[in-house]
């Protein structure tokens, strides 16, 4: 179990000193450890690599202190693709930096970065990955986990860490790097001594760390840690945002409880109304839980500085036969959507609709609707789609009761260009009985179009008939951005980390650069739209 190596070389450092008094709590981490080995927190899609994903760069440096005087340490520099040296970038420093860049470690925050930052669930991050110093004066440990000056680097409650990450690291970093002085957009986080550390600078320099990951966090009596929830009660509230991660198989030695000073953590920063959040788990003093739910992790810590999007994931047929918006807001590509559903209850009911600055698209449902746009004339059914571009007029006319059907209306965030959507086909109609099925080994599938419009350079638009137990592909991701639309059958829909399962008139909304794949759970062939955009 990688991560228990550093727990272990914690104490063995503390039993080079006074190898008596913590021989018992070597024995008790041993005991937690093999206690709890079976425990299994699996990353899911966030933590791999894509293609097509942009991908930071790396690198490792040395750097000797003076805060901690006679020390050296090891540290690495993430810089993602995105970072433009005009406008300053987001800062996330971790503790136990090796752990964290590690690429077959718990963590591969590299990779969870460039997915992230990717889909804008994270501002423009730099990455600074810090190994605890070790002295000159020792000859050199084949761990980090051993180093010398560990526990009094991270273990110590006092502002001595915070003033050597902003008197010498950061500063070393501001040479070749524009970073921002907003606490809002500075991170910190650590696993077990890491952990405390990282909550120690917050607390001491809240006006510089606004956000705390902690892992397994030591609030025991190592260096006075379980003072903590005390002094947060009893301290004037401070403006940090702090997530706490931990196992009920926690250590339990003579420092403290680790799972108990966790639940004191977070009852204190409850109590005192701080913007926490607190993951309970069933591991052990490892890397597996926190490494998982990393990506959900940073998502939740960095969302008060990024854009508030559609949430991913599915959104449910309306049970009401009333007009109903499904999901509605900004988008990666568009400053406005909203899709809804329309029901014209009765023959002959009609709707006239002209756009000027919004485009919108038309999925019928249920019964026939006659569709008129730029002169044709046409009466489709279920399945069949019209688009509409701005400046156009479209009528829309029941044939039979009760015609349901979608529709979205959506404003680019990029230049509307009217002239490329013209020339690429204009508002269109689009009959299902028109189309061609094109079996496969899976099922088959229609295609509607592949075109730009005004909005969009790229507009794309399928049906897919998905065999019994079949999965579409294994997780994968595109720049656009996409709605699967159920027509019929059951399926079941990894979204990022999650899992989702609909059924008829169901949405699914995955974002851009989000992981997905589908899978068809029930009995029968299932029958969904795949529609995108960018």
């Amino acid at each position: 179990m990688q991560v228990s190596q550093f727990s272990l070389s914690n104490h063995l450092a503390y039993m080079n000193k006074r190898p008596l008094k913590y021989l018992f709590s070597l024995l008790v981490l041993f005991i937690s450890i093999i206690g709890f080995a079976q425990e299994e927190y699996k990353g899911g899609p966030q933590s791999n690599t894509y293609e097509n994903i942009p991908k930071g760069k790396l690198t490792q440096h040395t750097f000797k202190s003076t805060v901690f005087p006679n020390t050296i340490r090891d540290y690495y520099v993430y810089v993602p693709e995105q970072y433009d040296a005009s406008k300053p970038a987001a800062l996330m420093v971790f503790q136990d930096g090796h752990t964290y860049v590690q690429e077959d470690g718990h963590f591969k925050v590299p990779t969870v970065f460039d997915n992230l930052i990717a889909q804008e669930k994270m501002p423009v991050t730099i990455g600074l990955f810090i190994n605890p110093g070790h002295s000159l004066d020792l000859v050199q440990v084949e761990s980090p986990w051993k180093s010398s000056n560990r526990s009094f680097e991270y273990d110590d409650i006092s502002d001595t860490y915070g003033k050597f990450l902003l008197e010498e690291m950061i500063p070393e970093l501001k040479k070749n790097y524009s970073i921002s002085d907003d606490p809002k957009m500075r991170a910190i986080g650590g696993i077990s001594s890491g952990g405390i550390c990282a909550f120690s600078a917050a607390w001491f320099f809240p006006n510089q760390f606004n956000k705390v990951l902690s892992h397994i966090g030591s609030f025991t009596n190592i260096r006075g840690g379980h003072n903590y929830p005390s002094m947060i009660r009893k301290t004037d509230k401070k403006n940090i945002k702090v997530f706490l991660q931990d196992g009920d198989g926690d250590l339990n030695n003579n420092h403290g409880n680790w799972w108990l000073a966790n639940l004191q953590m977070e009852s204190s920063l409850k109590y005192m109304d701080y913007n926490y959040r607190f993951e309970p788990g069933k591991g052990a003093h490892n890397g597996n839980h926190g490494g998982a739910i990393l990506p959900e992790s940073l998502t939740w810590l960095w969302d008060d500085v990024v854009p508030q999007t559609v949430v991913e994931g599915l959104y449910e047929f309306p049970k009401s036969n009333a007009d109903t918006i499904i999901l509605k807001g900004e988008t990666s590509h568009f400053s406005m959507a909203e899709l809804k559903t329309v029901n014209l209850t009765k023959a002959s009911q009609q709707l006239s609709i002209r756009n000027t600055i919004k485009e919108q698209i038309f999925i019928i449902k249920e019964g026939e609707v006659q569709v008129s746009v730029r002169g044709k004339k046409k009466t489709i059914g279920p399945n069949s789609v019209v688009i509409l571009l701005p400046k156009d007029t479209i009528t829309l006319r029941a044939v039979s009761p009760n015609a349901i059907f979608y529709t979205m209306e959506y404003v680019a965030k990029n230049k509307v260009d009217l002239r490329r959507g013209k020339k690429d086909g204009g508002s269109q109609i689009i009959d299902f009985d028109d189309l061609e099925f094109e079996p496969h080994d899976k099922g088959g599938l229609r295609n509607y179009f592949r075109r730009s419009t005004a909005m969009c350079p790229y507009y794309e638009m399928h049906v897919t008939n998905l065999n019994s137990g079949i999965k579409s592909h294994e997780p994968h991701t595109h720049f656009a951005t996409e709605i699967i639309l159920m027509i019929d059958g059951e399926t079941e829909m990894e979204i990022g980390n999650k899992v989702y399962s609909g059924k008829k008139g169901d949405v699914y909304f995955v974002p851009s650069n989000v992981p997905h794949a589908i899978r068809t759970t029930g009995s029968e062939q299932s029958m969904y739209f795949a529609y995108q955009w960018h």
